[in-house]
């Protein structure tokens, strides 16, 4: 899970560097935004335990 959020927001960071357009920038950082979200959610539904069948 960190390794994607990390590598979104390297993404948007070479976005920014490249100094593409807003509207890529805007993309890269909403689309990061909403997988964080995303993931977040999934790891809170799934419980908290960090080993397996306990």
């Amino acid at each position: 899970m960190d390794t994607l959020i990390f590598g979104g927001l390297l993404a948007t960071l070479v976005a920014m560097y490249r100094e593409s357009s807003r509207l890529v920038v805007l993309a890269a950082w909403w689309s990061m935004w909403c997988a964080v979200i995303l993931l977040t959610a999934h790891h809170m539904t799934g419980g908290l335990a960090l080993m397996p069948g306990h």
